[in-house]
């Protein structure tokens, strides 16, 4: 709490102040409501998804029904971390053009996307970039080039 208790109790009208029972019992209820919001502030950053880690950063990624395990083995925390990150991301794209830098930038910050005109695109930088089912990935000279294997482009 930034105030003091005494700053908050010194808002109370000189008549209710000269009362020392009164002034006791809205003590006693502010100093409750400030000791609540110091646990509050403190439990935050334990569930702050950037610096979780290990379990707690699996059973946060379960609750959006992503698993490590399904990634293979030995996935360390920040790449699973951008995985999430990323397909978090991909999930709330509403599908038009117009918003998928917006979209590449959540899921792969730094990445800049290229269309090729050719129903392939080419995405540049960026660490991390799921790519939905039924679509191809090739790397070249680090640049990945994804196209429509379904369309057999």
């Amino acid at each position: 709490m930034n105030c003091e208790l005494s700053d908050y109790l010194s808002l109370f009208p000189a008549s209710s102040r000269e009362r020392p029972r009164f002034m006791a019992l809205a003590e006693a209820v502010l100093r409750q409501a400030a000791d609540l919001m110091t646990l509050a502030a403190a439990l935050q950053p334990g569930y702050s998804f950037a610096c979780a880690e290990g379990i707690q950063l699996d059973s946060m990624a379960e609750a959006s029904g992503l698993k490590r395990a399904n990634l293979g083995t030995d996935v360390p925390d920040e790449a699973f971390r951008w995985y999430v990150l990323a397909k978090l991301a991909l999930w709330t794209w509403d599908g038009t053009n117009e918003t998928v830098p917006a979209v590449l930038e959540a899921a792969s910050p730094g990445s800049i996307l290229t269309d090729n005109g050719d129903g392939t695109v080419t995405v540049r930088g960026g660490s991390v970039l799921p790519i939905p089912a039924g679509i191809g990935k090739t790397m070249q000279n680090s640049e990945c080039r994804i196209q429509d294997q379904v369309a057999g482009a």
